[in-house]
């Protein structure tokens, strides 16, 4: 399996974060329990994955891209590239790369983590 398309960026995080104080709500993944998103991040809870409901949000950490490909989705065909838990590397979901029409384009640049792979930590 090729997790790594060297063209895209090793990390999808958009901040490393090194230390998460405590009181931070996140999600982590269901396999490992790596913290890979901050829960602040979070755009969107109305999408589907093909595990059932998922969450849209606008930068994970901890986590790595897989290689780019178009995905026949509910919405159109999009570019997609996977993203896997930096730690396990289970597939947590994707990152919409080019999205197909102009009231899609608020999705590119964004990624979707399936909540059947991920746990909330509210941590408060």
């Amino acid at each position: 399996m090729e997790l790594m398309d060297p063209r895209l960026p090793k990390t999808t995080a958009s901040q490393d974060l090194h230390y998460i104080p405590d009181d931070k709500a996140v999600f982590a993944c269901a396999k490992c329990s790596m913290v890979v998103a901050l829960q602040d991040e979070l755009c969107s809870r109305g999408f589907t994955a093909t595990t059932g409901k998922a969450y849209l949000l606008n930068s994970t950490i901890n986590t790595n891209l897989g290689k780019r490909d178009e995905r026949k989705l509910l919405t159109g065909t999009h570019t997609c590239a996977d993203i896997y838990c930096a730690k396990c590397n289970a597939v947590l979901g994707w990152k919409y790369i080019v999205a197909p029409t102009g009231e899609q384009k608020y999705k590119e640049s964004r990624y979707i983590l399936e909540k059947s792979k991920i746990v909330k930590e509210n941590n408060w």
